[in-house]
């Protein structure tokens, strides 16, 4: 009897205004929805945001499972007789039916097969993190701008510094909103020339990036809400050099605040020039070249590296190397700006004669330093077995995770897989999660989680 009465005295105070709508017609859409898109028996969570503007609606969509990056652009959200429209959600128009009685939405999004649920439910709570704009100077006067990341709960906390790969790249906050949700304080940087740091990303070199990183890490270690002792370093791709010499830097400095980890993510544990050259034939072959070509790939790296040649004579191998790819159609696949001259005054701003590096004796000497490598097994820029035989000697505290569908990225595309009864499942693209759990378990064994 108690629960009916207290049934009743909620039905009583729900307002008029909130009850449901019987008609399309009458339907708001505004407000916070959850459900799926659905194919081939595969599930892609959604929450999205519908909010009333002037003229009409616009929706702003989430997909926890692509839980590294930022919101989706605002989508245009259509009312109809039937039910509403989200205009370009994900693999095309989301066309709903309304169901009146209990306020759902469903329907199809493009004409592939993907189907669509959405309910309504309470908006969730924001994360309790907090992301603050920040800037620090690397060693000669360089002004990086960067983002800290700070969980908004308990006391002192862990730190990562995260170093992005190759490239004129800026940092990525995903990453940090995820792994700050976990209790870590999270320092992301655009590199020198790139967002809104300082420098020319035409001309950086490896030991000022290496640089920018040490200033990145004393910079997140003097934040008041940080723990200096229980700062790393995260390290994607060539990123991954870049935090093994800022590292081994930082050793040769006792009063500096020391790395208390290191991560890499499709990082390589061997040298640079040992790198490029083992990459041409596993890169070369998966886009197409034929084994000739791929020994071509490699001849100029070893080329790059050959301080007997003048540079003239460099750039004339070179050129001709250049023009033959460029004839064949593969230059744009084959090489990155940086990696191959236009012209003989470019010799001197090649990638790898403005980045050298040999982790070896670095890794010698890690000792009880934590250390985690998560390779992707299918990875054609670090392969896979030499890059794991440098790690093998390597310190008392090294982890490797191989995985074995990733390649050189996080993200799986989307396919249609087959299931071993023989029925059809749909992968969606998302990232593989064997990244951030590998890591998030690596962390949490040694306290820093």
């Amino acid at each position: 009897m108690r629960r009916f009465v207290l049934l009743i005295m909620i039905m009583t105070l729900v307002p008029l205004s909130a009850l449901k709508a019987e008609t399309a017609d009458e339907f708001d859409p505004s407000g916070f929805w959850t459900g799926a898109i659905l194919k081939d028996g595969s599930v892609l969570p959604v929450e999205i945001q519908i909010d009333a503007t002037q003229g009409g609606y616009q929706a702003t969509s989430r997909f926890p499972d692509w839980y590294f990056y930022f919101p989706s652009r605002p989508e245009t959200v259509r009312l109809t007789p039937d039910g509403l429209v989200i205009e370009d959600l994900l693999a095309g128009d989301a066309v709903m039916e309304l169901e009146p009685r209990f306020e759902q939405l469903i329907g199809a999004v493009g004409d592939d097969g993907r189907r669509i649920h959405l309910k309504r439910s309470p908006a969730p709570p924001k994360p309790l993190i907090q992301s603050t704009p920040t800037s620090f100077r690397s060693k000669d006067g360089t002004l990086i701008s960067g983002t800290i990341t700070l969980p908004q709960f308990g006391g002192q906390t862990a730190g990562i510094v995260m170093v992005r790969g190759r490239g004129c790249v800026v940092g990525l906050n995903g990453k940090a909103r995820f792994f700050a949700q976990y209790g870590i304080a999270v320092l992301t940087y655009d590199k020198r020339g790139a967002g809104k740091s300082e420098g020319n990303c035409e001309t950086f070199t490896f030991g000022q990036l290496t640089d920018d990183a040490i200033a990145a890490h004393a910079h997140l270690a003097s934040q008041s809400k940080v723990d200096n002792q229980r700062v790393g370093f995260m390290g994607e791709s060539a990123g991954a050099w870049t935090i093994q010499a800022a590292t081994e830097k930082l050793k040769q400095n006792p009063n500096a605040s020391q790395a208390a980890f290191l991560v890499t993510w499709i990082g390589p544990s061997t040298s640079i020039i040992q790198q490029q050259i083992s990459s041409a034939a596993t890169y070369g072959e998966s886009i197409g070249l034929s084994k000739e070509r791929q020994r071509l790939l490699s001849e100029v790296s070893q080329i790059i590296a050959d301080s007997s040649l003048s540079d003239d004579d460099a750039f004339a191998k070179l050129d001709a190397i250049r023009s033959l790819a460029e004839a064949e159609g593969w230059l744009n696949e084959g090489f990155g700006p940086d990696d191959i001259p236009r012209a003989r005054d470019e010799m001197s701003n090649l990638w790898l004669r403005r980045f050298e590096y040999d982790p070896a004796d670095f890794l010698g000497s890690l000792g009880s330093l934590p250390y985690l490598a998560v390779f992707g097994a299918k990875d054609p820029i670090v392969p896979l077995a030499e890059n794991i035989e440098a790690l093998r000697d390597a310190g008392t505290d090294v982890e490797i995770v191989v995985l074995e569908e990733s390649g050189h990225g996080y993200d799986f595309d989307e396919s249609e897989l087959e299931l071993p009864s023989g029925r059809a499942f749909w992968l969606f693209e998302g990232p593989d999660t064997g990244f951030t759990t590998s890591t998030l378990e690596f962390l949490r064994a040694r306290g820093f989680v």
